[in-house]
């Protein structure tokens, strides 16, 4: 698993225990049933840039249609998630796809931002685990004050990323504190604490988090050690500059609109 390297002039603050806002995930740490029945919130989500994404088929070329596809190919996700995780309860899952960049800071006060805030207010309300299934390291975003932001305001909430990343054929999930990448976000604690170090899914979101948007320049500036680079490709491709894209019949729509509302919800 990866090692985040961390500053070594940098001062060390206390550790961060492993109780409170950074304890592990129901889902990571026991394969029984849930106390409560309904299961934890589950949110399916996928993102692109744009229409037209090098990461996904040239033949998307409208937003309704790229809606279709990430939809498509988050209903692939949730067969995958259960046969890995199993059904975690009866609570309805929900989904949410969204078209914009992944380092765009997203407003909690916007549609898809109100969406996510309400999926963390029903996992409070029922005293119960919040996960995000993300397609992708960015299927969210890699805004950190995104991230922070909405990680301050459910503290209390236990809060996991299940991260569907392409390591190998198929892809495979990697179980991501919440908590404990803000905590390492606003510098509470540091990428060599143990319980950063002791976590290396939670250590390697947290790399990829922060060197994913600079591929674009990273041909003129460098960011990443080669031999960095090359042990972050093991585990999204994205970093050896290759772009998987998986093919899908996606229907015609007679009245779609190119310029439609963002049905990201």
């Amino acid at each position: 698993m990866l090692e985040v390297q961390d500053s070594p002039d940098k001062t060390r603050p206390p550790r961060v225990d492993d109780s409170g806002t950074t304890q592990e995930s129901p889902s990571k740490t026991s394969q029984s049933p849930p106390r409560n029945a309904l299961g934890p919130v589950l949110v399916f989500m996928a993102r692109a840039t744009q229409a037209k994404d090098k990461d996904y088929p040239s033949n998307i070329v409208t937003n309704t249609r790229m809606h279709i596809y990430l939809r498509a190919m988050l209903a692939k996700t949730i067969v995958e998630h259960r046969k890995r995780f199993g059904i975690l309860g009866f609570r309805p899952h929900r989904i949410q796809t969204t078209l914009q960049a992944a380092q765009t800071r997203t407003s909690s006060v916007s549609r898809s931002g109100k969406f996510l805030i309400m999926a963390l207010e029903e996992a409070r309300t029922s005293k119960t685990e919040c996960i995000f299934v993300m397609l992708g390291w960015d299927g969210w975003t890699t805004d950190k004050i995104t991230i922070a932001e909405l990680c301050n305001q459910f503290w209390d909430v236990p809060f996991t990323f299940h991260v569907y990343a392409n390591r190998g054929d198929p892809c495979e999930f990697f179980v991501v504190n919440a908590h404990k990448v803000n905590a390492y976000f606003r510098k509470m604690i540091l990428a060599n604490d143990p319980a950063i170090v002791g976590d290396g899914a939670t250590a390697l979101y947290i790399r990829i988090v922060e060197t994913l948007p600079t591929l674009h320049f990273s041909k003129y500036h460098a960011v990443m050690s080669v031999q960095e680079k090359q042990t972050l490709a093991k585990y999204d491709k994205r970093y050896a500059g290759v772009y998987k894209v998986e093919e899908i019949d996606v229907p015609e729509l007679a009245t779609e609109q190119p310029d439609a509302p963002n049905p990201d919800v």
